[in-house]
């Protein structure tokens, strides 16, 4: 009974990694495919001019931030990197269930 429960936690294990496999790619392929959120976003910050070039700058800067707050996980930090997973392994849902019903992304 006991190698039958591994088994099944195993699964879940790779189930929670997979949705997250997931989402993170979909927040990919969408961010730099063709006509993707990076695309868009740079041809308003160049057709806006420096202010907004600015700007950008400085969200560049507070994204990185918060890169290092999730690649240096504590546990005064734990919550946030806990949010963090489950909102990819919604995202890998909703991918899936768009890849599933209308084949892409």
């Amino acid at each position: 009974m006991g190698d039958m429960r591994r088994l099944l936690r195993d699964i879940g294990y790779f189930g929670v990694f997979a949705l997250m496999v997931l989402g993170i790619i979909g927040v990919m392929y969408h961010a730099v495919g063709k006509d993707g959120w990076i695309d868009k976003f740079m041809g308003e910050v160049i057709a806006r001019g420096v202010s907004v070039a600015i700007g950008v700058v400085v969200g560049i800067g507070i994204v990185v931030w918060l890169g290092q707050r999730v690649l240096h996980a504590t546990r005064t930090n734990a919550l946030f990197n806990d949010f963090l997973m489950y909102g990819f392994m919604a995202l890998g849902m909703w991918f899936l269930g768009s890849l599933l019903l209308h084949g892409t992304f």
